[in-house]
C-alpha cells in the first residue's frame, strides 16, 4: 500500500513538472529575469544621478586674500573657465594666507589646524594654490594638511616651485619671467630712456623677487639708472613719481605691502601713481592693463586661468595630476593702449615690426593687440 501511495505521488508530482514546463515555467522565469533586469538599470540610473549631481569639492588658497592683483583677477577668471569647462557641479570655497603678508610663520600652524578642522569629515576633492606664497605654504604643510589631496600650483612663476617637494598628487601650471625681455620691450619703444623706476614692496614674497630683478637687470646698468623703490613708502613713491627726471619711465612691479608696513589690498595703488607719475607706466601682467599701462609684452590671465581649468577638470576626471605636465606659459603677444601711446608721445615706429596699427588698411603682422579708445573706449582684443 504504501509503495502505490508512493507511485501515484511521484507520478503526480512529474505531471505538475511537465504541467509547469509546457505552460507555466517559461513565463515565469521570464517575469523574474524582468524584475531583475529592471531593479539593476533603476538602482544603476539612481547611483549614476546621484553621482552626477555630487558637486566636486574645490578649495582656492590665495595668497594674500581674495582682492590682492594679479591674482584676484587669476581666481575670478579660473572660475570662470571652470563653470564653462567642468561637466560636474562645483563647490567651490576661498581661503586666504593671510601670514603672507609678513615673516613671520608662526601663524600658519593654527591656520594648518584650522583647514584640517574645517575638511576632516568632508574631505576634498582638489584645491588650487594661486601665487607662490600659497604655493610655498601648501608645500610646506603637505603632509599635515592633505597628503594625498590633488593639487593645482598657479598663477605662479616656475622658479618658486620648490620641484624637489613635488608629489605625484600636484601638477603645476606656471608662468615664465623674462625681465630683461620686459626692460627691452621700454627701450624698444622709448629707445631715449635713461632711468626706469621699480615699483616693489616689502613682503616676503617681494623681497625674494627684488634680488631675482636686480641680478637679472645687472647687464643694462651702463645704459639705464634704476630707481627701486622697494625701501620707500607708498606716499613717498607718488611724490617721488611725480618729479621724475626727463625719459623716464615706471614698471609696477608688485605692491602688496610698503616699507611702512601698508598692506594694498585692491586696486587702489596703481591708479594712484597714475594720477601723479610724470613717465609712462609698463607692467608684466595683464591684470594691470587697461586704463594705466601703455603696454608690450605681459602674461595672460586668461590663457594661464584656461590652462589651469583644463587640469583641474582632467584631475576630476581621474587622471592622476602629477602626470599632468603643462610647460611654463610665457609672455603673450604685446598688447599697447593708443590713448597712452599718443599722452605720452610714443610713435608707431618705434614698435617692432610685428605691430599693426588700428588705423591701418592692411596689418603688418598677427603677434600684437591693440587696445582703441578712439573708437571703442571699453574694447581690447585681449590674446588666449
Amino acid at each position: 500500500m504504501r509503495r502505490r501511495a508512493f507511485k501515484v505521488y511521484d507520478a503526480a508530482r512529474r505531471g505538475m513538472g511537465s504541467k509547469m514546463g509546457r505552460g507555466q515555467l517559461l513565463p515565469v522565469a521570464i517575469r523574474i529575469c524582468r524584475t531583475v533586469i529592471a531593479g539593476f538599470l533603476v538602482a544603476s540610473f539612481v547611483g549614476s544621478a546621484t553621482l552626477a549631481d555630487e558637486p566636486k569639492r574645490v578649495m582656492v588658497l590665495h595668497s594674500f586674500g581674495r582682492d590682492f592683483k594679479p591674482w584676484s583677477e587669476y581666481a575670478k577668471t579660473i572660475r570662470m573657465e571652470l563653470d564653462r569647462q567642468s561637466p560636474w557641479p562645483m563647490e567651490i570655497t576661498d581661503h586666504s594666507l593671510l601670514s603672507a603678508r609678513s615673516a613671520d610663520e608662526n601663524p600658519e600652524v593654527p591656520f594648518v589646524e584650522y583647514l584640517r578642522a574645517l575638511f576632516a569629515k568632508r574631505p576634498l576633492d582638489l584645491i588650487v594654490s594661486i601665487g607662490a606664497p600659497a604655493a610655498s605654504f601648501v608645500q610646506r604643510h603637505r603632509q599635515q594638511l592633505f597628503a594625498t589631496t590633488p593639487m593645482v600650483f598657479t598663477a605662479v612663476e616656475q622658479r618658486r616651485i620648490q620641484r624637489s617637494s613635488l608629489t605625484e598628487s600636484d601638477a603645476v601650471v606656471a608662468t615664465a619671467y623674462d625681465f630683461p625681455a620686459l626692460i627691452e620691450n621700454i627701450l624698444h619703444v622709448l629707445p631715449e630712456t635713461k632711468t626706469v623706476a621699480w615699483v616693489l614692496g616689502t613682503s616676503p614674497n617681494e623681497k625674494l623677487w627684488f634680488e631675482d630683478v636686480r641680478r637679472e637687470l645687472a647687464p643694462f646698468a651702463g645704459r639705464l639708472s634704476f630707481i627701486w623703490y622697494n625701501d620707500r613708502s607708498f606716499a613717498d613713491i607718488l611724490k617721488h613719481a611725480a618729479s621724475l627726471p626727463p625719459h623716464s619711465a615706471i614698471f609696477w612691479h608688485l605692491m602688496n605691502v610698503d616699507a611702512a608696513g601698508v598692506v594694498h589690498e585692491g586696486d587702489t595703488g596703481l591708479p594712484r601713481l597714475y594720477e601723479v607719475a610724470n613717465a609712462p607706466i609698463f607692467t608684466f601682467d595683464d591684470s594691470f592693463f587697461g586704463r594705466e599701462i601703455v603696454g608690450g609684452p605681459m602674461h595672460s590671465v586668461l590663457g594661464s586661468s584656461r590652462d589651469t581649468a583644463a587640469v583641474v577638470v582632467r584631475i576630476l576626471g581621474g587622471e592622476k595630476a602629477g602626470d599632468i605636465k603643462i610647460p611654463p606659459r610665457a609672455y603673450a603677444p604685446p598688447m599697447f593702449d593708443w590713448r597712452l601711446m599718443q599722452r605720452w608721445g610714443i610713435s608707431e615706429r618705434n614698435l617692432r615690426r610685428e605691430v599693426k596699427s588700428p588705423s591701418a588698411s592692411r596689418p603688418r603682422g598677427r603677434n600684437t593687440r591693440w587696445k582703441s579708445w578712439q573708437s571703442a573706449p571699453r574694447s581690447c582684443s585681449r590674446p588666449d
